[in-house]
């Protein structure tokens, strides 16, 4: 068999269209009809503490907005600018994360650091990393874990104490070499669950990996890509072959996965480019996959998926979805 045909056949074998499928959404926040203090600009991270609070990185103002259960906003904190306190900007790789205690961990990948909060502002410390990192999870321990974003051949995933102190690192990356494909394809998004299990998915690849407490790989499986997100003329190139032969390629791998969200209960769900949703459970199996149609079928841009709250970055609206 061919190099070019059997790459063809691994991308027939994870592209396909998507069933639709009717998902009721209740608006929890239009930033719209918010007054100024309130408004969200680009919106970037969402998380859902155990409390109902929700804490957004307002990536646009550099801040947090925390709201209550039912969406009203109950204050902001951080800033712009210099400082222990300051968040810069970095779009998609913003990333936030709450603990058991709602102590909120915000990651700057620009700067590169940690930014810690108590759950009413209060800054508690922040600490630098000697990388980007492109997202960030918390366990019942206060342990921190961060997707590394870099084109060396190093892990996954490190893990720092909440004072920073480094503790391990653990992860087979996809592709090994480095190089700026390389770097590009690894780049991943993570988060844990009640028993501190870690779920880890790619941006630009259509895998879900869980990791134990300690690290160790449990289960890997594979979902579907949407049929429109990788064009006729990429297939061919779409293969992890192709990718570790020319790590440097100028191959642009598709955005595929925005989030990573795990439950109370168990269930994870990923929220793909094309307004498509992964559902999954605790061990990691794919239960189903579906495209849902936006809110009042308005364009919107979902890129956060926590729980069963969707955060849509361009008109700073959330929403939940109860029938996930």
């Amino acid at each position: 068999m061919s190099t070019i045909l059997s790459i063809t056949v691994l991308a027939l074998q994870v592209i396909s269209a998507i069933p639709d499928a009717q998902i009721r959404f209740k608006p929890v926040y239009l930033s719209s009809q918010q007054e100024a203090k309130a408004k969200l600009s680009a919106p970037a991270a969402l998380a859902v503490a155990r409390s109902g609070n929700i804490y957004i990185f307002d990536d646009g103002n550099s801040r947090v907005v925390k709201l209550d259960s039912r969406g009203k906003f109950v204050a902001a904190f951080g800033q712009a600018g210099r400082g222990p306190e300051a968040i810069e900007r970095a779009g998609l790789n913003d990333s936030i994360a709450v603990d058991e205690n709602e102590n909120v961990y915000v990651s700057d990948p620009a700067t590169p650091k940690v930014l810690i909060f108590s759950s009413d502002g209060t800054f508690r410390r922040s600490f630098r990393v000697p990388f980007a990192m492109t997202s960030i999870a918390v366990n019942s321990k206060r342990e921190i874990f961060l997707t590394a974003d870099t084109s060396r051949s190093t892990e996954l995933i490190y893990v720092f104490s909440e004072t920073g102190k480094f503790l391990r690192r653990f992860g087979e990356r996809l592709i090994k070499p480095p190089g700026s494909l390389a770097r590009n394809m690894n780049v991943a998004v993570a988060a844990c669950d009640a028993r501190d299990n870690l779920f880890v998915a790619f941006r630009s690849w259509p895998v879900i990996r869980k990791y134990s407490p300690d690290g160790k790989l449990i289960s890997e499986n594979q979902f579907t890509i949407p049929a429109e997100l990788i064009k006729e003329p990429q297939r061919q190139y779409y293969s992890l072959e192709f990718f570790d032969k020319y790590p440097d390629s100028s191959f642009v791998p598709p955005l595929i996965t925005h989030s990573i969200s795990i439950s109370g209960r168990g269930t994870g769900y990923l929220l793909l480019n094309a307004h498509s949703i992964v559902v999954f459970a605790s061990s990691g199996k794919i239960t189903k996959q579906f495209r849902f149609r936006a809110p009042r079928d308005r364009d919107n841009v979902f890129i956060r998926l926590a729980a069963t709250y969707l955060l849509d970055t361009r008109s700073g609206e959330i929403y939940k979805a109860p029938s996930l």
